[in-house]
């Protein structure tokens, strides 16, 4: 749009930014509205567009490592033990568990998370700990935070439920642009009072039980 951008600025339009999360326009404003307050993100709007900027966004960026490194001569390639590759793998899973701290830790994607699938933060942080468990007993080892959260967020789609127990999700229900979202009676007639309206297709998918 021919705005000079910094590191960690974003410009977007709403509907847009809506579009990409899967939120609805009024779930998006309270998210922005509560990031802003943590301090997490600042915003500047115009009726062109909306930039936003992530704030200490230095402190989000993870050093990536690649384990095929370029050989620059055969000394080199000689001197090398051939305990590197164990290290690698070492460096590889430790890894694993970096994403999980960085994960945790990080408000923002936690509370779009929660906004998406109705879920609380120690639930986000169980099902992390979970999957991570998980990739390491695999040796699925991630090379990068955004693989890591990909993987993460397609395992949560079929674990959610098994992750928050029993008695926990007896409710299911969607609309037009949301994806399925769980939880108990309370949670179900909140968003029914406000998306159960003409254009929205509000269903209810399991109704207890």
């Amino acid at each position: 749009m021919g705005q000079s951008l910094k590191k960690g600025q974003y410009i977007t339009t709403m509907k847009r930014l809506s579009f990409d999360t899967g939120l609805s326009a009024r779930e998006l404003r309270t998210c922005i509205s509560k990031l802003k307050k943590t301090g997490e993100i600042d915003t500047n709007a115009t009726k062109n567009y909306t930039r936003i900027t992530i704030c200490n966004y230095a402190s989000y960026q993870l050093e990536e490592s690649f384990i095929d490194k370029p050989k620059t001569n055969d000394r080199q390639t000689t001197d090398k033990p051939k305990t590197n590759i164990n290290k690698n793998i070492i460096n590889k899973e430790n890894k694993n568990n970096i994403f999980f701290s960085e994960s945790c830790d990080d408000n923002m994607w936690m509370e779009t998370l929660r906004m998406h699938y109705g879920v609380d933060k120690n639930t986000v942080c169980k099902a992390l700990e979970k999957f991570t468990a998980h990739l390491n007993m695999i040796e699925d080892f991630k090379y990068s935070l955004k693989q890591y959260r990909t993987h993460f967020v397609n395992w949560l789609k079929y674990n959610k439920d098994e992750i928050e127990g029993p008695g926990k999700s007896l409710y299911k229900w969607k609309w037009k642009g949301q994806a399925t979202k769980s939880g108990n009676k309370i949670d179900l007639m909140k968003d029914k009072q406000i998306f159960d309206k003409p254009g929205f297709d509000f269903k209810i998918i399991k109704n207890g039980n």
